[in-house]
């Protein structure tokens, strides 16, 4: 038997018991399609779809993959699901078995689809994920306190280490974030809880515009301007309509925060960039394009720091 099929069926077994339903009357499908480019889409863990019987009620099930064991805190992701659960701005979590890596939610299925970047052109939507994501930080810290700039440094120590295909300037972009990191450690905002992952996949809106967070894989304990500027990267090409999210987010417009936001939101393309490399390093999943997505976030990366822009906000923070 091979690995997928050990998959499923202990997948299938641990939802039964979860939901309660009949043994032999289980089924377990694969859920989305795993994609590591354009987007991060359930490449941290096997995503599957549960159902009781052929046409019966249905459960999500995410098996973590001990590939993202080296840049996600498995207990911390787990509690954090929980609370954005009890909370109302996530899935309802049924199980969450952090020594197993198997989380069990509700099947947004039927009357809700995948965040896109056409669907974050529109400010409400923005409004109401960047509201959730507020609400999120209000409670109390989480396990795990890691922010992007710890988070480059040791993950492009692992991708040296490993002999991971690095582009020719990934020294030299470190070392340009690392001017960031030294600025923004004078004028940080106090560490709260945080999504911490502006992907727009990790969103799911319901026929009716409600919002929910999905994959709290990176969440922890940092500024809150860092979770904004993970989200702002993500949903704006260009500045001006980021800057117009910002205000409208934030009551007005402040220079220094925004600048902030705009250098996190620099820094998180430079993290996933090192972050796709190395699983591309170390992943026996070949037939994902992991250092795809990876150069693409270094394109967005350099360009920024190439920019006028980048010397102009560490310049006004």
């Amino acid at each position: 038997m091979g690995r997928f099929d050990e998959d499923r069926r202990f997948v299938e077994e641990r939802v039964r018991q979860v939901a309660g339903w009949e043994a032999g009357n289980v089924v377990a499908e694969p859920a989305i399609p795993v994609l590591a480019s354009p987007s991060w889409r359930g490449v941290d863990g096997s995503p599957w779809r549960v159902r009781e019987g052929s046409g019966g009620d249905s459960l999500f099930a995410k098996l973590m993959d001990p590939d993202a064991a080296f840049y996600i805190d498995v207990g911390c992701a787990f509690e954090a699901a929980r609370r954005a659960s009890d909370l109302g701005i996530g899935p309802k979590v049924l199980l969450a078995d952090v020594e197993t890596g198997l989380l069990v939610m509700e099947d947004l299925d039927k009357g809700w689809s995948t965040g896109t970047l056409e669907r974050l052109l529109d400010a409400d939507l923005i409004d109401r994920i960047a509201a959730a994501r507020k609400r999120f930080q209000d409670g109390p810290p989480l396990p795990r306190s890691a922010g992007v700039f710890e988070e480059i440094d040791r993950f492009h120590a692992d991708a040296k280490a490993a002999g991971a295909q690095l582009p020719a300037d990934a020294a030299w972009l470190v070392e340009e974030i690392g001017f960031a990191a030294e600025a923004i450690g004078n004028v940080a905002g106090q560490p709260v809880p945080v999504h911490g992952d502006g992907n727009v996949s990790n969103i799911m809106i319901s026929d009716e515009g409600d919002v929910r967070l999905l994959d709290w894989d990176r969440a922890g304990n940092a500024d809150p301007l860092e979770d904004l500027g993970s989200l702002l990267v993500e949903a704006y090409d260009e500045e001006p309509e980021a800057r117009d999210a910002f205000t409208r987010l934030n009551g007005g417009f402040e220079e220094k925060a925004y600048n902030r936001a705009w250098l996190y939101g620099v820094a998180d393309d430079l993290r996933w960039g090192l972050i796709g490399t190395l699983v591309a390093a170390r992943s026996p999943r070949t037939t994902f394009e992991f250092h795809k997505f990876a150069s693409w976030r270094f394109v967005r990366c350099r360009m920024a720091v190439q920019s006028p822009r980048f010397g102009e906000a560490l310049r006004r923070l």
